[in-house]
Parts: structure tokens; sequence; C-alpha cells
């Protein structure tokens, strides 16, 4: 039923042109980069919204906040995993940095965070995810579709091999 209406609305989408995507998420590198961009923490224990604070200041200075908050990582392992690669690539990122410290609490942070909204929450977190994957289809879908309109115009103005001669329009 889901890949029903989801093919559906591409069809309606295509029937009625192109859909207006913002900047931002026709550069999405992934489904997740199209959710949410913040937490609302102010419900979590007050260690937690500290360590929200930099989780935000952080992880923002290489990526969105959507990356990891939409992610479906959720277990302390995997984060743990994900945060030390982050790490090591700041060390190669001019003005980009965190200490062992900020990655501890931004560990503690995600797990926590991971656990009340993917986990608990697996239900609405999982039909998030769906919409976010049926957008991102619709966003490369449209992407591409950009890009062989630039390439059409490529061609079209482009000399006729071996004449030096350009094609009116």
């Amino acid at each position: 039923m889901k890949r029903i209406l989801a093919a559906t609305v591409l069809l309606a989408g295509a029937a009625w042109g192109a859909e207006n995507f913002s900047d931002e998420q026709l550069k999405a590198r992934f489904y997740y980069d199209l959710g949410v961009s913040q937490v609302d923490a102010s419900s979590y224990p007050k260690m937690q919204q500290e360590e929200y604070a930099v989780f935000a200041k952080t992880c923002s200075q290489c990526h969105t906040l959507a990356r990891p908050i939409n992610a479906s990582i959720a277990t302390k392992e995997d984060w743990k995993r994900y945060i030390t690669r982050m790490h090591l690539k700041t060390k190669t990122t001019p003005n980009t940095s965190f200490s062992k410290e900020d990655a501890r609490l931004i560990l503690d942070f995600l797990t926590y965070d991971s656990n009340i909204r993917k986990v608990k929450g697996k239900k609405d977190f999982d039909a998030k995810t769906v919409e976010l994957k049926s957008l991102f289809d619709r966003v490369l879908a449209e992407r591409t579709r950009r890009q062989n309109e630039r390439d059409q115009k490529k061609v079209k103005a482009a000399p006729m091999p071996g004449t030096g001669v350009t094609p009116q329009p």
C-alpha cells in the first residue's frame, strides 16, 4: 500500500510539474538530511539538555544536525563508532575540532536521545523514516531532471562535430 501511495505521489508530481524543493533539500546527501534539524530536549533531564548543547555546537561544524538526528543509528556502540570517525575527520578539516570530553558528552546525549525517540518511539520514527526516504527519492528525481536539462542545453549550444558551426535554436 505504501509503495502504491508513493508511486501515486510521484506520478501526480510529474503530471503537475516539478516540485519546489529548497536549495538545502536539493543538496541533501542522505535521506536523513531532509528531516528535522533539532531535538526538543526541554523534557530531557538537565544533564542531557547540557549535552544537547555540546552536540549541537560541535556536530553542526561539519554537517546539519538533521543527519545524526534522523539517522537510523540507535545503539551506543554504533554511535561510538560514528563519533570516533567524526572526531578523526575534524583533525583534517580546518577550523573544526572537539575534545574527547565533548565526544563523551555527545555519545551520552545521542544514546539517550536515540533510546527515547528511536527505540521507545520506534513506530513514529519508522513512519518518519519512510516519509524522508520518499522525499529523498523525489529530490533525487528532481536533481536528475535538472541535470538532464543542463546537459540538453550544453548539447544544443555545442558546435556540430567537425564543422565548428553552432546549431541555431
